[in-house]
């Protein structure tokens, strides 16, 4: 997705933060990505800032604010293997970039 966007001349920033508990696949993941994938620990404890969930989606506007949070429990598909949650998640994030 983040090469479509490109491609149409807007960069996207994606990153993943893994949970504490998935330490041990951070390498799977690691070798299957090609944004960054940073590890949460306990000390930063970020998905429990978040109150976040495996396949929870943060969409940040270009000022670092909050524009759209998909959760994987939500209403929204996030199933980035299927047309809807791929377009779910490509939609919030072209809604970012088409604000001023």
């Amino acid at each position: 997705m983040r090469i479509e966007f490109e491609a149409g001349g807007q960069k996207v920033h994606v990153v993943a933060v893994n949970a504490i508990s998935a330490l041990e696949q951070q390498q799977k993941l690691v070798d299957r990505c090609a944004f960054p994938l940073f590890q949460d620990t306990e000390a930063d404890a970020v998905w429990e800032l978040h109150n976040g969930k495996k396949d929870d989606f943060y969409v940040y506007d270009r000022n670092g604010k909050l524009a759209d949070f998909l959760s994987i429990s939500g209403d929204r598909s996030v199933n980035l293997g299927t047309n809807e949650g791929y377009n779910n998640l490509k939609s919030a994030i072209q809604a970012v970039l088409t604000q001023p």
